[in-house]
């Protein structure tokens, strides 16, 4: 394959926000009588946030407002590059590849997460919450992302850190990348069997230098 574009998650992969969604979610679910343990928002994890509302039984009446709490409850500040992530970007772009995101989280929350992170300056395509009317691990979104790019899923390769990520790569043909983080459990990511697997960012890093020379 001719490599012209790398299409990352943005949480837990790119990004550490893990202690903010953890954070926030325990305030919000506890305000309606729910309580849950940092073990168990792992194991129920999903980037579909409708999806993690199901897997801790939180009634559909209560859906909306839980998304309306969401800016008050999240502190963006918290929300830090994993270490590792700069170097990636750079060395990509370095190559004048073409660098997507495709991430469950909104407008909003990259809007408000910009002044921290400064992403504009690696990222050149988005596609948030908002942008595709399935979740993934629906193709659609990384279908979308492909069409902003202008690039073939046997161009590209996507990465990762939960098993929807995996799946949605797979259901388009495209190389996937897994990278394990705080949202997903390891054998979780292991059993969705990814193309190449990581433990973090340089383990990455390496593999692209290694592609390249």
């Amino acid at each position: 394959m001719e490599l012209k574009g790398v299409i990352f998650d943005w949480d837990g992969t790119l990004v550490d926000s893990f202690s903010a969604c953890i954070k926030a979610t325990r305030e919000i679910f506890n305000k309606f009588g729910f309580d849950i343990s940092e073990e168990e928002y792992r194991e129920k994890f999903s980037p579909n946030w409708y999806e993690i509302y199901r897997r801790h039984n939180i009634p559909e009446k209560y859906w909306k407002e839980i998304d309306l709490l969401w800016k008050d409850y999240f502190d963006y500040s918290l929300v830090k590059w994993r270490e590792g992530a700069i170097e990636n970007l750079t060395f990509l772009r370095d190559l004048n590849l073409k660098i997507g995101v495709v991430t469950a989280s909104t407008k909003e929350d990259i809007k408000r997460e910009k002044p921290y992170l400064h992403p504009e300056k690696y990222i050149d395509e988005w596609i948030t919450w908002e942008d595709s009317q399935k979740p993934k691990p629906d193709p659609l979104p990384l279908l979308k992302i492909l069409s902003k790019l202008k690039l073939s899923p046997l161009e590209v390769i996507y990465v990762g850190d939960t098993p929807e990520d995996i799946e949605m790569g797979k259901r388009v043909r495209i190389i996937t990348i897994g990278i394990f983080s705080p949202f997903t459990p390891k054998e979780k990511l292991i059993l969705s069997n990814p193309n190449f697997l990581f433990n973090d960012l340089f383990e990455l890093l390496n593999f692209w230098k290694d592609l390249v020379f």
